[in-house]
């Protein structure tokens, strides 16, 4: 474009000098009197032209008062191609200042630069500059440039303070800290001047209070290590003035992190925040700052915050804030709200999430809260909920919360941080809501979007388990038995003893799978002392932590060598010997039979189990079920063999083929429950059947270990794998369920005799 420029007479072209900023751009200033009408607002917007074509940008034009009352012009732009070019400055379609290079006009310095400028002018030059640098990549990494804003820098500052490095960050940054005079005014940007490069801060400040009292503003600041080299130097922009900072060399003995902050447990929740703030807006690019998050999390929680006050008209408080690794947030808590004066709740995670409740629909009542408030109707405060969301980074361990008020008015709300194990996380949600209060729509919406990823979190972390093997271990046995062992080993010494005196056993495999790890080196002992006294060969397989039965039965079949799999509870005692042989017949006398499984008896010589059926609550959720649970040993019903739905797996064999085409015990099932009817359920869809072996009796001190285990017995595990169960399976317990089992009894067998029976091999 080829301007043309009409200048009346009384306006003149104001000389123009330039300083060159490095290899690419110039800075060119000239000078106006403000008495002639060319204040900034009245000259309108600046265009730089070379030979009369418009200069394609990047560049721009500061306009500041100078001492004498006049303003001084400031233009970036790029250099021209031709040093000798005229460059015209036009506003308003006039020419108002020209430099020409032909003639030899002089160059400025960096003391003319800022002369006769008074310190919020310098201020604004030095902010022009570096401003423009560092939205520019070619200037900002011109050494030329770098090294004239280092001059101008230390004219201003020419002993700069040095900073103080305090700890090791995540992402290979370092967390400095400074001070300022308390005069500086707040900090608008932070620049570090390398001896090639002009670079922006990564992170702002963390502003604090001064800790030796002296009225300074202090101030900590996370940066990235390369930037920290001595020599660089930090430039800190304020409201009121401008400050330079060098950074020292690193001192050898720096602690992490973490450790300062736990060294300091007085740290204020500014700084905490600020770190964590950084450390999440690093870690989206970052492993390693991602990983300080959770760190940062765990080791320095922010302490916890609800408003639980009688005498205030609302109160609230978030007991639990879960993130799931599938980016969903599970919640639980409480709103004391009787005047309706809150608008919506928003949860923010570290990485910048953001989520917002308008509504709490999953409602039930909380005593504590009722009793707090003195609330004299149904208290309904609590809730639960689910926020679906996208993973971030890194899990996050502790969020937090405002509840806004319609007024515009905010209540801060902090919640622990999450556990830090998945199972452990898994195991809160789970004790999150009394069990009187499971609802299917609950357990769909609000447990199961929770629970699930926890729990494929958890077994995700196993890693592979040790193998004991004591005495010689068979090629091929004709049965390998799998117990799975948790917490419960006063039984074992009853249940070995009869395995050592039963003949039958002698040949048999005995894989034991302890999935409390912490009990190690008891078991090992205990095992050990066994096979001292007995002979009996076994293994022991030690789980990394507890991943449920299902999990510790696929382990136990995993280094299994039989053919034929009986998976056994370890409080599960035979009556009497030869008890194996007799079901291995069940399962193999005639073609088409799946699994089988024996009466089992409590100790009282009362029925536990003589086969599994399905039925409705009152509700239509489906259970499980055992026939004849509580009649006598010898109910009529209770001894004939025949067909059954399904076998309880505290004692049940089947094949290694069948077993595999099932895919084995489904894993989904929290700790344990309903995997043994699911299993079952399986071998049926194989168009398999499924027996019941009278004959076989053995006593089961039901549900033992189980009952010791906290996320089970105090939480709404068994209403969730039930829910599970019956959403995988309702159609086919229907189905099941419709046929008339009693129909397929068979004559009752003969009398049997309780003493003198021989027992018999089990063949291979």
């Amino acid at each position: 474009m080829t301007v043309i420029a009409v200048l009346p007479n009384s306006v003149s072209i104001a000389p123009a000098q330039r300083l060159v900023l490095g290899r690419s751009f110039l800075l060119v200033s000239w000078s106006m009197d403000s008495p002639m009408g060319c204040a900034a607002e009245q000259i309108g917007p600046i265009m730089p032209s070379v030979n009369g074509e418009a200069v394609r940008p990047p560049f721009t034009t500061l306009s500041i008062d100078t001492g004498w009352g006049g303003r001084r012009m400031l233009s970036i732009l790029p250099a021209p191609r031709d040093p000798r070019a005229p460059i015209h400055f036009i506003a308003n379609n006039r020419v108002i200042a020209e430099l020409r290079t032909e003639t030899g006009g002089a160059d400025i310095d960096t003391a003319g630069l800022l002369g006769s400028l008074d310190g919020a002018a310098r201020l604004r030059v030095l902010r022009f500059l570096f401003d423009f640098a560092c939205f520019t990549p070619l200037l900002r990494r011109d050494a030329v440039f770098a090294a004239l804003c280092r001059r101008l820098v230390l004219d201003h500052a020419a002993e700069p303070p040095a900073m103080t490095i305090r700890a090791i960050a995540g992402g290979d940054m370092l967390l400095c800290a400074g001070a300022l005079s308390g005069q500086f005014g707040a900090i608008s940007s932070l620049v570090v001047l390398s001896p090639g490069a002009v670079v922006r801060a990564p992170f702002d400040a963390c502003i604090g209070i001064d800790p030796a009292g002296k009225g300074r503003i202090a101030f900590d600041l996370l940066i990235d290590r390369g930037l920290c080299a001595p020599g660089n130097l930090l430039v800190v922009l304020g409201a009121n003035g401008v400050a330079c900072r060098r950074f020292p060399d690193e001192p050898v003995a720096l602690p992490t992190l973490t450790d300062r902050l736990n060294g300091r447990p007085g740290t204020v929740a500014t700084l905490r925040h600020y770190l964590l703030a950084c450390l999440a807006k690093r870690g989206r690019s970052n492993a390693s700052a991602a990983a300080a998050v959770g760190e940062l999390q765990a080791l320095a929680p922010l302490p916890r915050r609800q408003v639980a006050d009688a005498k205030r008209p609302i109160g609230a408080s978030l007991d639990l804030a879960i993130p799931v690794p599938d980016g969903g947030l599970f919640l639980a808590g409480w709103l004391h709200d009787p005047h309706g004066l809150a608008a919506e709740l928003v949860v923010r995670t570290p990485f910048g999430g953001e989520r917002r409740v308008e509504g709490f629909a999953k409602r039930f009542p909380r005593d504590d809260v009722a009793a707090l408030y003195g609330s004299t109707g149904i208290d309904r405060s609590g809730f639960i909920l689910h926020l679906p969301g996208s993973p971030e980074p890194a899990e996050a361990l502790q969020v937090t919360a405002e509840l806004r008020l319609a007024s515009g008015g905010a209540l801060r709300l902090v919640p622990p941080p999450r556990p830090h194990a998945h199972a452990d996380a898994r195991a809160v949600v789970l004790g999150s809501l009394p069990p009187r209060f499971v609802t299917p729509d609950l357990l769909e919406h609000v447990m199961f979007p929770a629970v699930a990823p926890l729990h494929a979190a958890h077994l995700a972390t196993r890693g592979e388990p040790e193998l004991v093997v004591y005495g010689e271990r068979k090629a091929k046995p004709p049965v390998s038995v799998i117990i799975p062992l948790y917490r419960t080993l006063e039984f074992l010494r009853f249940q070995i003893s009869s395995f050592a005196t039963d003949p039958a056993m002698a040949d048999v495999e005995l894989v034991f799978v302890l999935d409390s790890p912490e009990q190690r080196d008891e078991v090992v002992h205990l095992l050990r002392g066994f096979h001292g006294l007995y002979g009996l060969p076994m293994v022991l397989l030690v789980q990394s932590a507890n991943y449920g039965y299902s999990a510790a039965n696929n382990a136990g079949v995993a280094v299994a060598r039989g053919n034929r799999l009986l998976f056994l509870n370890s409080d599960v005692v035979p009556d009497r010997a030869g008890w194996l042989p007799q079901l291995v017949v069940a399962l193999e006398e005639r073609p088409g039979v799946g699994a089988v499984g024996p009466k089992l008896l409590f100790d009282d010589d009362s029925l536990q189990h003589a086969g599994l059926y399905f039925d409705r609550d009152l509700q239509g959720a489906w259970y499980n079920h055992h026939y004849f649970k509580g009649l006598p040993r010898d109910f009529a019903p209770a001894c004939r063999p025949r067909s059954v739905p399904g076998v309880t797996g505290a004692c049940l064999l089947t094949t290694r083929s069948v077993f595999a085409a099932a895919d084995g015990f489904c894993e989904d099932y929290v700790i344990g429950d309903f995997e043994d009817s699911d299993l079952c359920l399986r071998i049926r869809g194989q168009g398999l059947d499924i027996q019941y072996a009278p004959s076989v009796e053995l006593y089961h001190l039901e549900r033992r270990s189980i009952g010791r285990h906290q996320g089970y017995t105090r939480g709404v595990a068994s209403e969730y794998n039930r829910w599970l169960h019956g959403r995988r399976w309702a159609d086919c317990m229907a189905d099941l369920m419709a046929r008339d089992w009693c129909a397929q009894d068979k004559a009752p067998p003969p009398a049997r005799k309780r003493a003198g029976k021989t027992a018999v091999q089990v063949t291979r």
